[in-house]
């Protein structure tokens, strides 16, 4: 027989209503909506004591998520996720098949360390520029992109909000809860998730390749959605890989113990010094090539030039000559540098003047190597040719002097200029995220919230992330839903509602046994997540599925694996975190999106209904 609910529960699921249709509707922001609820349950006594209506703001696993945003942007800020990126642009081949299989391995492995929105900003102009080089239509590629991203998510702890919400559920009970000791006697284990997680990536990948992508459309006019082109690129558009030498400064070299500014090899051979690149007892330095940096013995010298130019600096200067090698772009935008194709507005005040009235190198920081005029390089030493509408030239220097030059009046950036890192710290990185995963897998006496939050710090101070990519790090919608909906799981568990879901999803499934509770619970799960959030349904379900486990035999493991992979399957529309970010660039329609994911999420249901069950 189904339990009854009080008054106050029925309050609790009134919150519950309004709240999703705001979170639907957006007629409030989504973090105003979350922060919303605390204050009505304490208003209408619904939570009379303050302690559980602010639990969310002491929540451990809001704290934890915080800290794994800040390691996933000190991850893609150093390069990591960027060296896997050009990765698969070597392996993926010119296949659409091969291609899209390399995406999908490529971002399920990043996100199951890194917020699953964010490995999907940093892929998508990956496949944009794969799309270009290979032929494959990117609307064949971009929800593929997305629906790994979730479904890499599913594998680890710390890959996303569900998993660490339904951790700290078990984890953390409340000290008045009656089943707080069968709680802890559980707990999960880090390959819990990895088992069912696994599977689940693995059916999708498999799925996507087979059947879900020839379900695709083929749009090939995304080029109106993103035209700028990634650095790789635009030095690939101005032949920059055959004009790119290095030059190795003797013991002798006149150059030594003179600044770049002094040597004048701009104006002396025409040669523009792209980067410097010295050795050092530990590792090499790669130096951008500022005018007072002083040169010395063994320097490699990497410069832009002709054929001659670069003789003639080699034997006049004493320098060994060599080509950079078809790599060497690769590896200087690997060190904090990057390239761009900068064009000029009719109105620009830089029109009929020349770089050096200008005085363009000491304004912006950035070094000019070459010009183009109607389509051709424009020969001799670009610095002293007056500029024209329609001109477009390639400079170099580092990313946050081409984002300060994007924003002047009288300058055009082409280029893509978001994905420069500088590479020299990836170990680093990659050695920060070890810690903050392994002390929580090695003891438990070394919770996940405390080994991630001293990984974040140490990426800041470190210098694996800056303070201005801090401030981006965090998605604060995602903490605010967390904080709002904590103490909504909590009213909805102490007013019976909960229990009056779980009766209702043993007496509906209770049928089929465990492998029936363990379906429903999914099925709820991702409904209210396409409703609300994956958080807010991990939250809210939790409570429930704890309930439902004890009539149904099942762990509590078991029926909160079900929840956290429910609030997970967030396919079938373009709302979702991940898929907003393809839709457009993609040129899908909602169709689309209900066509494919409709499928991919009876396919998750069944595969995490089978493995659970067994």
């Amino acid at each position: 027989m189904l339990r009854a609910m009080d008054a106050h529960g029925w309050i609790a699921v009134m919150t519950l209503v309004a709240a999703t249709a705001l979170f639907i509707t957006k007629k409030l922001p989504i973090a105003v909506t979350a922060l919303l609820i605390p204050i009505v349950l304490f208003a209408t006594r619904v939570l009379p004591d303050p302690q559980d209506a602010l639990v969310g703001f002491g929540n451990k696993a809001a704290l934890a998520i915080a800290a794994v945003m800040v390691i996933g942007a000190g991850l893609k800020e150093c390069g990591v996720a960027t060296l896997m990126a050009r990765g698969l642009q070597r392996v993926g081949g010119r296949s659409e098949v091969g291609v899209v299989l390399a995406v999908m391995i490529a971002t399920a492995v990043l996100s199951t360390v890194m917020s699953n929105a964010a490995v999907v900003a940093i892929l998508l102009p990956v496949c944009m520029a794969l799309s270009r080089r290979t032929g494959v239509a990117a609307s064949r590629m971009l929800m593929p992109l997305a629906y790994a991203a979730m479904l890499g998510g599913t594998v680890t702890l710390i890959g996303t909000a569900p998993n660490f919400l339904v951790d700290d559920y078990l984890r953390h009970p409340q000290p008045d809860d009656p089943l707080r000791a069968a709680k802890l006697a559980e707990e999960f284990q880090v390959f819990d998730f990895a088992g069912a997680g696994l599977a689940i990536t693995a059916a999708g990948i498999a799925f996507m390749i087979l059947i879900g992508r020839r379900m695709l459309p083929v749009v090939r006019d995304e080029e109106r959605f993103t035209r700028a082109q990634l650095p790789e690129e635009v030095a690939s558009r101005f032949q920059l890989q055959g004009q790119l030498f290095m030059f190795k400064l003797a013991p002798e070299s006149p150059l030594v113990g003179r600044s770049i500014a002094a040597s004048d090899i701009r104006a002396r051979y025409g040669i523009g010094i792209v980067m410097v690149r010295r050795g050092a007892a530990l590792a090499e330095k790669w130096l951008q090539p500022d005018p007072e940096l002083v040169l010395a013995e063994g320097d490699r010298l990497y410069g832009e030039g002709t054929d001659e130019a670069a003789w003639s600096l080699a034997e006049e200067e004493l320098a060994q000559l060599g080509l950079a090698g078809s790599e060497a772009v690769e590896r200087i935008l690997g060190h904090g540098t990057t390239l761009a194709e900068i064009a000029l507005p009719p109105r620009s005040n830089a029109l009929g003047r020349t770089f050096h009235d200008l005085h363009f190198r000491k304004r912006f920081g950035l070094n000019v190597l070459m010009l183009w005029r109607y389509g051709e390089p424009v020969g001799g030493d670009a610095s002293d040719r007056r500029l024209s509408v329609g001109d477009t030239f390639l400079a170099t220097g580092p990313a946050e002097r081409v984002r300060a030059l994007s924003g002047h009046p009288d300058y055009i950036v082409l280029s893509d200029h978001s994905q420069a890192e500088d590479v020299t710290r990836a170990p680093l990185a990659i050695g920060l995220l070890l810690l903050a995963v392994l002390p929580p897998i090695l003891t438990p006496a070394v919770p996940l919230p405390v080994s991630a939050l001293a990984a974040a710090l140490l990426m800041l101070t470190t210098g694996c992330l800056s303070q201005q990519a801090l401030v981006r790090a965090i998605d604060w919608n995602v903490i605010c839903l967390i904080v709002g909906t904590v103490p909504l799981g909590i009213a909805l568990k102490d007013h019976g509602v909960a229990a009056v879901a779980a009766d209702a999803v043993n007496a509906v499934g209770g049928a089929l046994g465990p492998p029936g509770v363990i379906a429903i619970l999914f099925l709820l799960a991702a409904v209210l997540a396409t409703l609300t959030s994956n958080a807010a349904a991990a939250v809210i379900m939790a409570p429930v599925a704890v309930l439902a486990a004890g009539p149904a035999d099942l762990a509590f493991t078991s029926v909160l694996l079900a929840v956290a992979y429910g609030a997970s399957c967030a396919f079938l529309l373009p709302f979702a975190q991940c898929n907003i970010l393809v839709y457009a660039p993609g040129g899908y329609t909602t169709r689309d999106f209900i066509k494919v994911g409709l499928w991919m999420s009876l396919l998750m249901w069944g595969v995490t209904v089978l493995v659970l069950s067994l």
